[in-house]
């Protein structure tokens, strides 16, 4: 029996530019067809400084809620009415919940980023961490690895002011005050990391085309550090291959990208998402970047 668009069906928009390489209506899709629930998320280029019509044309037609990538995220949380903690923490969102014709905000990339970490087994409470990027995933990692416990933090960004810019937001805004921003290059890199328990990657460095780019040298990695790479294309990034020759344990970003669409569902529609739907999602995320062309670089997620 065919899953029919009819007169009835609601949407979760996906919003972004570019969005066409998105892997979320096909992760979401599927969580939906399994629900039985005649929602569709679909996907919609929207080019910067366009969000406010968009909205305006999405609160119309009845939208349940917009998914917000870039450019997008810093306007999402501009435009909305109500904002959720995380997202004045932020002061960007990604998830725009419609009800009753009003907007509510919310960032939901710390949640699913302490999520992926939390199913492979790993504690931040008491570590040191070692983060690399500071824009908009790797704002909500810091803030977000902060209210998870970690110890301390060492930030390595291209832009050194970026980096210190968040420094100063992580110690006004959380009391968070062990925080370093340390030169990105390759002897910090392998002094720091030796002190370090977590190493993650907020960039996109290593993303398709450029698999063959690292974004930490292979002889800074040692055993006992774990190592999150938030690119999901492809799976096994250079980075997490090296790091597993390394013995590290690894995690790889598809869970990120699918408890962003866990929480989607679970705001938008007012359902419990179930260890099966999260389950269903990652095979589906999984399958698809196997089996897909490879899409043109950008933003980690969505």
């Amino acid at each position: 029996m065919g899953w029919e668009i009819d007169a009835r069906t609601k949407i979760i928009a996906l919003v972004g530019d570019p969005i066409e390489h998105s892997l979320t209506p096909t992760i979401q899709n599927a969580a939906l067809r399994q629900l039985g629930m005649n929602v569709r998320n679909i996907a919609f280029r929207v080019p910067k400084g366009l969000l406010k019509e968009a909205l305006r044309g999405f609160k119309v037609i009845g939208v349940l809620g917009v998914m917000v990538t870039i450019p997008h995220k810093e306007d999402a949380f501009r435009l909305a009415d109500e904002r959720d903690e995380f997202a004045r923490l932020m002061g960007s969102a990604n998830l725009l919940v419609l009800r009753d014709g009003h907007a509510i905000a919310y960032s939901t990339d710390g949640y699913a980023a302490s999520r992926s970490l939390k199913e492979a087994g790993v504690n931040v409470r008491g570590m040191t961490v070692a983060l690399i990027g500071t824009g908009g995933a790797g704002r909500a990692l810091a803030f977000q690895l902060v209210l998870d416990g970690a110890r301390a933090l060492v930030l390595f960004n291209r832009t050194k002011e970026r980096a210190l810019h968040l420094a100063c937001e992580l110690q006004r805004k959380l009391d968070f005050r062990t925080v370093q921003v340390l030169p990105y290059e390759s002897e910090t890199l392998k002094a720091t990391l030796q002190e370090c328990q977590l190493l993650v990657n907020a960039t996109s460095i290593g993303m398709h085309p450029n698999e063959h780019e690292t974004p930490v040298p292979a002889e800074a990695l040692h055993r006992d550090l774990t190592v999150f790479d938030i690119v999901y294309n492809p799976v096994q990034t250079r980075l997490l291959r090296e790091a597993r020759r390394k013995g590290c344990k690894v995690i790889d970003g598809v869970p990120m990208l699918v408890y962003t669409n866990e929480r989607a569902l679970a705001l938008c529609l007012k359902v419990a998402v179930t260890s099966d739907l999260v389950a269903l999602m990652l095979k589906k995320g999984y399958a698809a970047l196997r089996r897909a062309p490879k899409p043109p670089p950008s933003t980690p997620h969505k």
